[in-house]
């Protein structure tokens, strides 16, 4: 078991980022659902300033006490202070018996200030399946809630507090369908009612739209679904994100409260994944906006930002395959966007950049919306595609390989080989765990990418070193003699497959995703020559490694080190442009932008930070070579 201990630790490091996010979206997404609670519940606890109900009084205690706690929880980062003395001046107030009105106050204003700080964005990945809900209600709820959802199960006929009723009005009028996820992911405290963590995400979204349209008749449902076919509430409605977040009896009078009834039980109807991620888009730039006219400079920043990672971004390799234009255009509008809401106190110099970005928005649903990519483009995109994200890890596995061979150990490729095997099977395991199981941000999925890509350009920018230092003959072979001999301890070689599991697992989840929006971008007759491509580019994949390892054992000791060298140096600054950047787009680090060329395949962005970062390796490999050219001189 030790011997893959290096590789599991590997994982653990570029996972790190992802299962940070995790445990914050965890501890925020109980904060949010006890504020929730609190906002919903107090009322029957105190009236008058007086206690109303022992039973209730207590628990809105408790459920401040532990939203005090988990916020404190919470990391820190500017604006976290502000909202751990929100959380106490929220338990100041129940404890203080104040008016309902000013707990639910206090209670909301807490909860968007989570929700914001944290990037908590509660809403599904995908349009939750209603009929695929049915089954997983009869089998988890119908015990205690009854097959109709009336509260009047067999198994809660003994229960106190009783189960909900999904009917009842008044109760279920306060429930938007974010506080039925969060309440089925993590229960009621006090009550027999269980959290369902264990279910996928995706189920436990589709359950909640499922008992939220139970209260809705059908006569109601066709009501609704008449106004919204002829363009009601579109702009109260525009995506999952503002459905989830609706309470009922906070929508209004008809039609808006049957517009709901019908979205609720046929979210489909909102239309694409697409859609809804432009809508998002949209959405967040107008918030960025307003924050921006109240003088919340950070605010408007987080939402201009969010608008990217959680709306843009998506998207773009959809836009990539028809427009890629289009594609760096709306890229470049959003990084000046973001750029300028920290830079000026002018909103006559945001306004216009916020509207000819949402042009270009628009630009970009007319692109996706008018049509599929035939078979010829899609195969041309999936084999440019893999022959593109792959090129980078096989030119540092033939590397390794050819290393290994020159040291006559061709009985050590079995670590390598266990080095990429292990990547192919992690980045699987990620893109599974990212799209069917857990929401992760776009913050995350570019800070771990990031993290990733610089770890692998300061172990590349060492090998570089290395291999340079190793190029005569004389230094080669003491080397042989000194650390590889049969004797050697396996440690250098499970260094080796650490390497070969971090060059390989940065390029595959990206790849999949780039699949991804390929395959969503093509007619039927398209995919199918997606999956020629993707084929197609592999095999090349493959002759090119093999040509690589047959030029790399033919080449003199000398030309094949110093080469060796200069593509690790090469691919270690690659690698560090593309790290910072990535770091940029999750709003980890700052960006100055400069008028410089853009040239994605070397890494190259017009930023001041990741060009830095490429000139000090540039800087540190000229010097390296300088030196050890003069002590090689004959003294």
């Amino acid at each position: 078991m030790q011997r893959f201990s290096g590789l599991v630790l590997a994982f653990m490091m570029v996972a790190l980022p992802l299962r940070t996010a995790l445990a914050q979206d965890e501890i925020a997404g109980r904060l949010v659902h006890l504020l929730d609670y609190i906002g919903v519940d107090y009322g029957g606890a105190v009236k008058d300033g007086a206690v109303a109900n022992d039973t209730e009084f207590a628990e809105m205690q408790e459920f401040t006490a532990s939203a005090v706690e988990l916020m404190d929880h919470l990391p820190q980062k500017p604006g976290h202070d502000a909202l751990v003395a929100q959380a106490a001046a929220l338990r100041s107030a129940v404890l203080g018996k104040a008016p309902a009105t000013e707990v639910a106050k206090l209670a909301a204003q807490l909860k968007t200030g989570v929700g914001e700080l944290y990037e908590l964005r509660l809403a599904p990945q995908r349009t939750p399946d209603l009929a695929a809900a049915a089954p997983i209600y009869a089998a988890q709820c119908a015990a205690c809630h009854g097959a109709q959802g009336r509260g009047d199960g067999p198994a809660g006929q003994s229960l106190q507090p009783p189960p909900s009723d999904f009917h009842n009005a008044t109760r279920q009028g306060s429930q938007s369908l974010a506080m039925l996820y969060n309440t089925i992911s993590y229960g009621v405290s006090g009550t027999a009612m269980t959290g369902f963590a264990a279910l996928p995400e995706q189920d436990r979204w589709a359950l909640a739209f499922y008992v939220g349209s139970l209260r809705y008749d059908v006569a109601t449902r066709r009501t609704g679904e008449v106004a919204w076919q002829a363009g009601c509430c579109r702009e109260q409605f525009m995506d999952l994100s503002a459905l989830v977040a609706v309470v009922p009896d906070q929508v209004g009078a008809a039609p808006a409260s049957a517009v709901l009834a019908y979205l609720r039980g046929a979210p489909q109807a909102l239309g694409s994944s697409r859609g809804e991620a432009l809508a998002l888009a949209r959405r967040l730039l107008a918030e960025s906006l307003t924050r921006y006219t109240a003088g919340d400079r950070a605010g408007a920043y987080r939402q201009a930002l969010a608008a990217y990672l959680d709306g843009f971004e998506p998207l773009e390799q959809a836009v990539q395959a028809v427009d890629p234009a289009l594609k760096l255009e709306v890229e470049n509008r959003m990084l000046a966007y973001r750029e300028r809401l920290r830079a000026t106190d002018s909103q006559a110099d945001i306004g216009p950049l916020q509207a000819e970005l949402l042009a270009a928005l628009d630009r970009v649903e007319t692109v996706l919306a008018a049509g599929s990519l035939d078979a010829k483009l899609a195969f041309a995109s999936a084999f440019f595609i893999l022959l593109r994200e792959g090129l980078e890890a096989v030119l540092v596995l033939a590397a390794m390989f050819a290393f290994l061979g020159k040291a006559g150990r061709r009985e050590a490729y079995r670590y390598l080989h266990i080095g990429w095997v292990g990547a192919l099977a992690a980045g699987g395991v990620t893109w599974a765990v990212a799209a069917y199981a857990i929401a992760i941000s776009g913050a995350a999925r570019e800070m771990s990418e990031g993290l990733t890509a610089l770890l692998a350009a300061g172990i590349l920018f060492y090998m570089g070193f290395w291999l340079h230092d190793k190029a005569h003959a004389d230094r080669w072979q003491a080397y042989i003699n000194q650390h590889l001999g049969e004797g050697v301890s396996e440690r250098s070689l499970w260094l080796l497959a650490f390497l070969a599991f971090i060059a390989v697992y940065r390029e595959v989840f990206e790849t999949i995703l780039f699949f991804q929006a390929l395959w969503l971008q093509t007619t039927p007759d398209g995919q199918r020559m997606v999956l020629v491509g993707a084929l197609s580019g592999g095999f090349v994949l493959v002759i090119a490694s093999w040509g690589l390892l047959r030029l790399s054992s033919r080449l003199p000791l000398g030309l094949f080190f110093s080469a060796s060298a200069l593509l690790m140096y090469l691919l270690a600054i690659v690698f560090a442009g593309k790290g910072i950047v990535a770091l940029q787009e999750a709003g980890t680090l700052p960006i100055s932008s400069v008028t410089f060329p853009r040239v994605d395949l070397l890494g190259i962005y017009p930023t001041v930070q990741s060009l830095a970062a490429q000139a000090v390796l540039i800087i540190g490999a000229v010097l390296h070579y300088g030196l050890s050219v003069r002590q090689r001189r004959p003294s």
